[in-house]
């Protein structure tokens, strides 16, 4: 796995609606580019990972998750779209992976922020809470780059 930025070498497909090799747990939601779909994205990655009895993960997994979608609800909006953010969770029942897809080209930017700057430490936040993170561009309609981090769960190798 890669550690971002820059685009991943994850094993993962360059469409957002393929099964993932390796990966039997999937679960998919959109959500329009608004920033009510955080806490909408926070509820399911939290119903999801319980029901997939991760529950070690859930926290983690939500803060990652509201990251990743704020960051991709940003970079729509900067870019004047109204296509879909696209979040996606997967799992082998040891690891999980968050993807979020969006509709801006341009690749994520880790900021190192200074001092008491609002914002800017959501990559930061991901990459200290995941195992690896990156991207990949990919061609769906209304997705054009998707975000992913990876999370173990204790003592997985």
């Amino acid at each position: 796995m890669s550690r971002g930025p820059g685009p991943g070498t994850c094993c993962l497909p360059s469409s957002t609606d393929t099964a993932i090799p390796g990966w039997p747990l999937i679960s998919r939601l959109e959500f329009g580019p608004y920033v009510s779909a955080v806490p909408c994205a926070r509820l399911h990655t939290r119903l999801v990972l319980r029901e997939w009895q991760q529950i070690s993960l859930v926290d983690t997994a939500e803060l990652v998750a509201c990251e990743l979608v704020t960051n991709a609800i940003t970079a729509t909006r900067a870019i004047g779209s109204v296509c879909p953010v696209r979040l996606r969770l997967a799992s082998d029942g040891s690891r999980t992976l968050v993807l979020v897809g969006d509709a801006s080209p341009d690749p994520p930017q880790r900021i190192d922020p200074a001092g008491d700057t609002e914002g800017g430490r959501g990559l930061l936040l991901v990459e200290a809470l995941s195992s690896g993170w990156g991207w990949y561009a990919t061609r769906q309609s209304g997705t054009t780059k998707v975000v992913w981090a990876e999370l173990r769960e204790s003592g997985a190798a």
